[in-house]
Protein backbone atom coordinates (compact mmCIF):
# COMPACT_ATOMS: atom_id res chain seq x y z
CA UNK A 1 0.00 0.00 0.00
CA UNK A 2 1.88 3.39 -1.24
CA UNK A 3 2.63 5.58 1.87
CA UNK A 4 0.40 8.97 0.93
CA UNK A 5 -2.85 6.70 0.47
CA UNK A 6 -5.17 7.94 3.70
CA UNK A 7 -4.52 5.33 6.57
CA UNK A 8 -8.14 4.46 6.56
CA UNK A 9 -10.05 1.06 7.15
CA UNK A 10 -13.37 0.33 4.97
CA UNK A 11 -15.59 0.63 8.13
CA UNK A 12 -14.52 3.88 8.80
CA UNK A 13 -16.55 5.16 5.78
CA UNK A 14 -19.84 6.51 5.39
CA UNK A 15 -22.23 4.34 4.26
CA UNK A 16 -24.53 5.67 1.56
CA UNK A 17 -27.26 3.41 1.86
CA UNK A 18 -27.79 3.82 6.13
CA UNK A 19 -30.19 7.14 7.18
CA UNK A 20 -28.47 9.78 8.58
CA UNK A 21 -27.97 10.42 12.02
CA UNK A 22 -30.54 11.67 14.08
CA UNK A 23 -27.58 13.46 16.57
CA UNK A 24 -27.08 16.90 15.92
CA UNK A 25 -23.51 17.65 14.56
CA UNK A 26 -21.47 19.70 17.05
CA UNK A 27 -20.02 21.66 13.96
CA UNK A 28 -23.26 23.21 13.29
CA UNK A 29 -24.89 26.14 15.09
CA UNK A 30 -28.62 25.01 16.66
CA UNK A 31 -30.86 27.37 15.54
CA UNK A 32 -32.47 29.45 17.99
CA UNK A 33 -36.34 28.87 18.48
CA UNK A 34 -38.68 32.32 17.43
CA UNK A 35 -39.53 32.39 20.82
CA UNK A 36 -35.80 32.57 22.23
CA UNK A 37 -34.99 35.20 19.69
CA UNK A 38 -37.90 37.28 21.07
CA UNK A 39 -36.62 36.69 24.41
CA UNK A 40 -33.30 37.75 24.01
CA UNK A 41 -34.98 41.07 22.14
CA UNK A 42 -36.98 41.96 24.79
CA UNK A 43 -34.44 41.65 27.36
CA UNK A 44 -32.45 43.60 25.14
CA UNK A 45 -33.94 46.42 24.96
CA UNK A 46 -35.34 45.76 28.70
CA UNK A 47 -31.63 46.68 29.59
CA UNK A 48 -31.20 49.57 27.29
CA UNK A 49 -34.18 51.18 28.81
CA UNK A 50 -32.58 50.56 32.30
CA UNK A 51 -29.26 51.94 31.39
CA UNK A 52 -31.02 54.69 30.11
CA UNK A 53 -33.00 55.57 32.34
CA UNK A 54 -30.04 54.93 35.11
CA UNK A 55 -27.92 57.40 32.67
CA UNK A 56 -30.94 60.37 32.43
CA UNK A 57 -32.30 60.41 36.45
CA UNK A 58 -27.96 60.14 37.74
CA UNK A 59 -27.03 62.72 35.70
CA UNK A 60 -28.31 66.74 37.09
CA UNK A 61 -27.13 69.38 34.96
CA UNK A 62 -25.86 72.51 37.11
CA UNK A 63 -27.53 75.56 37.08
CA UNK A 64 -25.89 78.76 36.13
CA UNK A 65 -23.74 80.50 38.28
CA UNK A 66 -24.37 83.70 39.48
CA UNK A 67 -28.08 83.26 39.43
CA UNK A 68 -29.27 82.08 43.01
CA UNK A 69 -29.33 83.26 45.99
CA UNK A 70 -29.57 86.60 44.41
CA UNK A 71 -26.28 88.86 45.66
CA UNK A 72 -26.42 90.80 48.69
CA UNK A 73 -28.55 94.22 48.61
CA UNK A 74 -29.18 93.30 44.93
CA UNK A 75 -33.17 93.73 43.69
CA UNK A 76 -35.06 90.78 44.15
CA UNK A 77 -38.65 89.21 42.39
CA UNK A 78 -40.55 87.36 44.78
CA UNK A 79 -42.19 83.88 43.33
CA UNK A 80 -44.53 81.55 44.86
CA UNK A 81 -44.78 77.21 44.07
CA UNK A 82 -48.22 76.30 44.59
CA UNK A 83 -48.61 72.75 45.63
CA UNK A 84 -52.14 71.74 44.32
CA UNK A 85 -52.07 67.82 45.94
CA UNK A 86 -49.83 66.13 43.39
CA UNK A 87 -49.59 69.14 40.79
CA UNK A 88 -47.49 72.34 41.26
CA UNK A 89 -47.78 75.56 39.72
CA UNK A 90 -45.80 79.04 39.80
CA UNK A 91 -46.74 82.23 40.43
CA UNK A 92 -45.84 85.74 40.39
CA UNK A 93 -46.98 89.46 41.66
CA UNK A 94 -47.14 91.20 37.67
CA UNK A 95 -47.42 94.86 39.69
CA UNK A 96 -43.33 95.33 38.75
CA UNK A 97 -44.11 94.48 35.05
CA UNK A 98 -46.99 96.79 35.09
CA UNK A 99 -44.78 99.63 36.34
CA UNK A 100 -42.12 99.18 33.63
CA UNK A 101 -44.46 98.28 31.13
CA UNK A 102 -43.29 94.99 30.36
CA UNK A 103 -44.56 91.84 28.76
CA UNK A 104 -47.99 90.29 30.89
CA UNK A 105 -48.85 87.32 30.61
CA UNK A 106 -51.99 87.21 33.09
CA UNK A 107 -55.67 84.85 31.18
CA UNK A 108 -56.66 86.54 27.91
CA UNK A 109 -59.06 88.53 29.88
CA UNK A 110 -56.86 90.10 32.65
CA UNK A 111 -53.33 90.25 31.64
CA UNK A 112 -52.61 93.22 34.15
CA UNK A 113 -53.95 91.31 36.99
CA UNK A 114 -51.83 91.83 40.00
CA UNK A 115 -50.95 88.43 40.35
CA UNK A 116 -50.87 85.17 37.61
CA UNK A 117 -49.56 81.36 38.10
CA UNK A 118 -48.68 79.13 35.08
CA UNK A 119 -48.93 75.44 35.51
CA UNK A 120 -48.34 72.65 32.81
CA UNK A 121 -49.84 69.54 32.44
CA UNK A 122 -51.18 66.74 29.94
CA UNK A 123 -53.60 67.77 27.91
CA UNK A 124 -56.23 65.02 28.19
CA UNK A 125 -56.30 65.18 31.97
CA UNK A 126 -55.42 68.71 32.93
CA UNK A 127 -57.52 70.42 30.39
CA UNK A 128 -60.37 67.93 29.23
CA UNK A 129 -60.52 66.79 33.14
CA UNK A 130 -60.11 62.91 32.56
CA UNK A 131 -59.71 61.50 35.23
CA UNK A 132 -60.04 58.00 34.38
CA UNK A 133 -57.37 55.35 34.87
CA UNK A 134 -57.03 54.33 31.30
CA UNK A 135 -56.22 58.67 30.52
CA UNK A 136 -53.55 58.20 33.76
CA UNK A 137 -51.78 55.35 32.14
CA UNK A 138 -51.57 56.59 28.64
CA UNK A 139 -50.50 60.36 29.88
CA UNK A 140 -47.31 58.46 31.85
CA UNK A 141 -46.52 55.86 29.41
CA UNK A 142 -47.17 57.96 26.22
CA UNK A 143 -45.39 61.02 25.24
CA UNK A 144 -48.81 63.51 24.27
CA UNK A 145 -50.22 66.79 24.13
CA UNK A 146 -49.65 69.04 27.05
CA UNK A 147 -51.09 72.45 27.77
CA UNK A 148 -50.63 75.35 30.17
CA UNK A 149 -53.25 76.79 32.47
CA UNK A 150 -53.58 80.40 33.58
CA UNK A 151 -55.20 82.05 36.12
CA UNK A 152 -54.87 86.14 37.16
CA UNK A 153 -56.32 86.77 40.27
CA UNK A 154 -55.69 89.60 42.63
CA UNK A 155 -55.64 87.72 46.37
CA UNK A 156 -51.48 87.54 47.03
CA UNK A 157 -51.29 83.48 46.43
CA UNK A 158 -51.23 82.82 50.33
CA UNK A 159 -54.71 84.21 50.56
CA UNK A 160 -56.46 82.79 47.17
CA UNK A 161 -54.99 79.08 47.30
CA UNK A 162 -56.15 77.04 50.11
CA UNK A 163 -53.05 74.85 49.29
CA UNK A 164 -49.75 75.12 50.41
CA UNK A 165 -47.62 77.75 49.13
CA UNK A 166 -43.67 78.02 49.25
CA UNK A 167 -42.47 82.05 48.98
CA UNK A 168 -38.75 82.12 46.80
CA UNK A 169 -37.04 85.11 46.21
CA UNK A 170 -35.20 85.10 43.12
CA UNK A 171 -32.47 87.74 41.77
CA UNK A 172 -33.57 90.08 38.78
CA UNK A 173 -31.74 87.67 36.09
CA UNK A 174 -32.90 84.28 37.47
CA UNK A 175 -36.64 85.77 37.16
CA UNK A 176 -36.17 86.87 33.55
CA UNK A 177 -34.98 83.09 32.90
CA UNK A 178 -37.20 81.85 34.37
CA UNK A 179 -40.64 83.81 32.73
CA UNK A 180 -38.46 83.20 29.64
CA UNK A 181 -38.94 79.69 29.91
CA UNK A 182 -42.10 79.60 31.04
CA UNK A 183 -42.52 81.41 27.06
CA UNK A 184 -40.98 79.04 25.50
CA UNK A 185 -43.61 76.42 26.84
CA UNK A 186 -46.14 78.45 24.82
CA UNK A 187 -47.35 77.16 21.08
CA UNK A 188 -47.07 80.91 19.42
CA UNK A 189 -47.26 82.53 15.95
CA UNK A 190 -44.87 83.76 13.48
CA UNK A 191 -44.61 87.22 15.37
CA UNK A 192 -43.78 85.21 19.01
CA UNK A 193 -46.93 85.37 20.21
CA UNK A 194 -48.51 82.74 22.28
CA UNK A 195 -51.66 81.44 20.31
CA UNK A 196 -55.16 82.11 21.50
CA UNK A 197 -56.75 80.10 24.11
CA UNK A 198 -58.36 76.91 23.74
CA UNK A 199 -60.78 77.21 26.08
CA UNK A 200 -63.11 79.75 27.62
CA UNK A 201 -62.37 79.64 31.28
CA UNK A 202 -59.87 77.53 33.29
CA UNK A 203 -60.45 76.35 37.17
CA UNK A 204 -60.37 79.20 39.23
CA UNK A 205 -60.09 83.00 39.29
CA UNK A 206 -59.83 84.50 35.66
CA UNK A 207 -58.09 81.85 33.84
CA UNK A 208 -57.58 79.70 30.56
CA UNK A 209 -55.62 77.07 28.82
CA UNK A 210 -53.52 77.66 26.19
CA UNK A 211 -51.99 75.39 23.83
CA UNK A 212 -48.50 74.16 24.69
CA UNK A 213 -45.11 73.00 22.91
CA UNK A 214 -43.16 69.72 25.36
CA UNK A 215 -45.02 66.46 25.07
CA UNK A 216 -46.08 65.25 28.22
CA UNK A 217 -44.75 61.51 29.80
CA UNK A 218 -44.03 60.17 33.61
CA UNK A 219 -40.16 61.16 33.56
CA UNK A 220 -41.36 65.04 32.02
CA UNK A 221 -44.40 65.63 33.72
CA UNK A 222 -46.33 68.94 35.94
CA UNK A 223 -43.57 68.73 38.75
CA UNK A 224 -40.43 68.61 36.72
CA UNK A 225 -41.61 70.85 34.35
CA UNK A 226 -41.93 73.55 37.16
CA UNK A 227 -38.68 72.39 38.53
CA UNK A 228 -37.10 72.87 35.05
CA UNK A 229 -38.40 76.10 35.50
CA UNK A 230 -36.70 76.87 38.73
CA UNK A 231 -33.30 74.98 37.68
CA UNK A 232 -33.13 77.63 34.98
CA UNK A 233 -33.84 80.71 37.75
CA UNK A 234 -30.45 79.18 39.73
CA UNK A 235 -31.84 76.97 42.25
CA UNK A 236 -29.81 73.88 42.68
CA UNK A 237 -32.49 71.18 42.28
CA UNK A 238 -32.49 68.67 39.58
CA UNK A 239 -35.66 68.28 37.49
CA UNK A 240 -35.10 65.05 36.24
CA UNK A 241 -35.73 63.47 40.25
CA UNK A 242 -38.74 65.98 41.04
CA UNK A 243 -41.74 63.38 39.58
CA UNK A 244 -44.09 63.98 42.34
CA UNK A 245 -45.36 66.74 43.51
CA UNK A 246 -43.78 66.10 47.54
CA UNK A 247 -40.30 65.68 45.68
CA UNK A 248 -40.54 69.35 44.59
CA UNK A 249 -41.98 70.18 47.72
CA UNK A 250 -38.70 68.90 50.06
CA UNK A 251 -36.09 70.02 47.55
CA UNK A 252 -37.44 73.92 47.40
CA UNK A 253 -37.75 73.76 51.41
CA UNK A 254 -34.95 74.58 52.35
CA UNK A 255 -34.46 77.96 49.97
CA UNK A 256 -37.93 79.22 50.49
CA UNK A 257 -38.05 82.52 52.34
CA UNK A 258 -41.77 81.35 53.95
CA UNK A 259 -43.62 78.74 53.29
CA UNK A 260 -47.46 79.38 53.61
CA UNK A 261 -49.79 76.48 54.91
CA UNK A 262 -53.64 76.50 54.71
CA UNK A 263 -55.89 77.04 57.68
CA UNK A 264 -56.35 73.42 57.46
CA UNK A 265 -52.87 72.35 57.45
CA UNK A 266 -50.13 71.21 60.33
CA UNK A 267 -47.57 72.31 58.44
CA UNK A 268 -45.69 74.93 59.62
CA UNK A 269 -45.46 78.84 58.36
Amino acid sequence: MPDDLPNRLPSDRPDPNQPASNQPDPNRPIPRSRKQIILRGILFFLGLGLALAIAYFSHCPSPEIGLFPPPPQSRTHTIYLVKHDFHTGIAWSQTENIKEGKALMGAEKWKDSPYVEVGWGDRQFYYSNDTSILSMIRAMVIPSPSTLHVASFAEPPEVFFQFPVFQLELSEAGFEKLVAYIQRSFQTDAKGDRLPPISDRGQYGVSNFYESVPKYFFAFNCNTWAAAALHHAGLPICDRRTLLSEHLADRIKPYAFRIFAPPNSSQKK
